[in-house]
Formats: structure tokens, sequence, C-alpha cells
């Protein structure tokens, strides 16, 4: 008797769906991987049929609403691994960076005094329920998607990389942005994304994630070096405030 195919689904919460289309990406790959594994729910693709359980769910998004953590929390108890999907569902993405001491002066001054929102804080998914793994970035790398669906169907843990961005700069010989006296944050950012920023003319923003051990205050110091004091804690926004972690 045949083995059923392992059920993948894929959710989106409050999030642009960059990641999820750049999963579409995969092209060849995807629907090598669509003979494998039966996929009953993704939006950008297939209807729901029926809701779990599920042996791999992929969220992207950050949970910004009460509909989304509660959808979050259903996928957590309908699958045996949860993976989070990009830098939004992993770090809070965008929003999270918000100085939530001064949201309400913000919402006002973009939406107007009577506006009321019904949004929360911006907080990764792992603030809300026990995610299994991270695949990083924004929007996410191919390479890695495929690396991490592979090893979570063959049952292996997946390891991510364990050097920082700067390396792969380094590989690809491009000039240091923290020596031309811009801040950038790839010296604390784990790499696997190929450095596309700096390799494009961009700082490193930190979407991957901190590398372990991340030295947080050397790279404040390195960032009031180089004329950025007043601007380090905004800068540094990914890193100072609570996030999610590898499993």
């Amino acid at each position: 008797m045949k083995s059923p195919k392992p059920k993948i689904a894929i959710f989106d919460l409050t999030d642009c769906e960059g990641c999820e289309l750049q999963m579409l990406n995969l092209k060849g790959r995807l629907l090598k991987l669509a003979e494998l594994v039966d996929i009953p729910i993704w939006r950008l693709a297939k209807s729901p049929a029926e809701f779990g359980p599920f042996d791999i769910s992929f969220i992207e998004g950050t949970p910004m609403s009460k509909d989304d953590i509660a959808v979050a929390k259903k996928v957590r108890e309908r699958s045996k691994k949860v993976v989070a999907l990009g830098a939004c569902a992993h770090l809070g993405g965008v929003p999270a960076e918000l100085d939530e001491t001064k949201r309400d002066k913000f919402m006002k001054e973009v939406y107007g005094g009577n506006y009321k929102t019904s949004s929360k804080a911006a907080k990764p998914l792992s603030a809300y329920i026990h995610v299994d793994y991270f695949i990083h970035g924004c929007p996410i790398d191919l390479d890695e998607a495929e690396r991490v669906i592979v090893d979570l169907l063959m049952d292996k843990n997946p390891v991510g990389p364990s050097t920082p961005v700067c390396l792969e700069c380094k590989e690809k010989e491009n000039p240091c942005v923290l020596l031309k006296g811009e801040p950038c944050q790839g010296p604390i950012t784990e790499g696997g994304c190929k450095a596309v920023c700096p390799s494009n003319g961009l700082r490193c923003w930190g979407c991957q994630g901190h590398t372990k051990n991340a030295n947080v205050g050397a790279m404040e110091k390195s960032l009031e070096r180089i004329g950025y004091k007043d601007q380090a804690e905004n800068i540094m926004g990914a890193f100072t405030k609570e996030r999610g972690e590898k499993k």
C-alpha cells in the first residue's frame, strides 16, 4: 500500500505576499515538489478544501490582528511542523521597526485624528506560537527555501548558515559599506542571502536576523564612529528588540 503524500499548507497573515510569490519562482523545482506532496491550502494557487491536519505549514506575514493570531494558533494546532516564511513572520518585518511609544502619533498623522485601528503592535510569529524553523529574508532566498523544504520532507533538522553577510560580501569582492562611512548591519546579520543588498549598492538591513552571539554593542560603537551616534538605536532596531530565534 502506497504511503500518503505529506500535506503542506501555505498561509499568509499581514504581509505583501512577496515571499509566496518568490515560492512560485521555484518554477520547475516547485512542479517536482508538487508531485511528491499534497498542497490542500495555498491561497495564491489553490482554494482550501479542508483545514488539516498538515505535516508542514508555512506562514508568511506578521500577526497584526485578532484574526491573524487566531489563524496562526489554529495552524499550529493542526500542524506537525510550522515554518515562518520570510522576515515578516521571522522578525516582525518593517512594521516591527515602529517605535511603539509613537504609534498613536503616527496613526493620527497618517490616517487622521478620527481613525481607530484594530491592529496590534507588530511582533514575530514566534511571539504567539511555537515555530519549528525560520526561512529568512525579504523576500526569501529560493535556494534556502528549497533546502529547508527538502530537509523537512526527509525528516532532517534544517541547519542554516553560521556566518555573517560580511563573508558573502568578501566572496563577491564588494567594497565594505561601513568603510565607506555608511551604516550597515552585515557584521551581525546571518548570511544566506548572497549579500544581495550590498551587491546592488545598498546597505544590509538585517532581514536575515542576527548571527548567533551577535556583538550588538560593538556594532553600535562602529555606527557611532562613522557619525551615526544619534541614529544608531533606530538603525539597530531589528536587533535591540526581542525577536524570534531559530529552534
